[in-house]
């Protein structure tokens, strides 16, 4: 993934914390296939904000490869609209729409659902990926690759 793709990604995205957007534009710390796996959801036309992608996430390591501390995970939520905040309502249909194009996307390893979105609901929408987080309000987005 080209430099220009991952800033045109971040100039796109909602971050939490400036070390998020240091995070995905380096491609040392972010998997090409996390970045493609974001693209292709804000492509879709939503908004996310970033909640932990890396540096801001605990060691993650001992789930295997395809977590935070390799480079494969974002933390996140989906937004109404491009400001900050405007988070949408879990156990909706704009929310569950989310998940289910996420569960879709060619990039999709695993769906976590951590607090208010680890509903039966949720979880259904999200596809045979999805696990219960631990944590927060989040939706863990665990991209494929090797």
């Amino acid at each position: 993934m080209s430099a220009q793709a991952r800033a045109a990604l971040v100039s796109k995205l909602i971050f939490q914390d400036e070390t998020q957007k240091s995070d995905l534009l380096d491609e040392s710390k972010t998997q090409t296939s996390l970045i493609a796996y974001l693209l292709g959801l804000v492509d879709k036309g939503y908004h996310i904000e970033i909640t932990a992608v890396r540096t801001d996430h605990d060691d993650d390591s001992a789930l295997g490869l395809h977590c935070h501390a390799n480079g494969y995970a974002v933390d996140c939520w989906p937004l109404n609209s491009a400001t900050p905040g405007d988070y949408m309502t879990q156990d909706t249909h704009p929310f569950r729409q989310f998940l289910v194009d996420a569960a879709s996307s060619p990039w999709n390893f695993q769906i976590g659902l951590g607090g208010c979105a680890d509903n039966s609901g949720d979880a259904i929408a999200a596809g045979s990926t999805e696990f219960p987080d631990n944590g927060a309000d989040h939706i863990h987005l665990g991209s494929s690759g090797s």
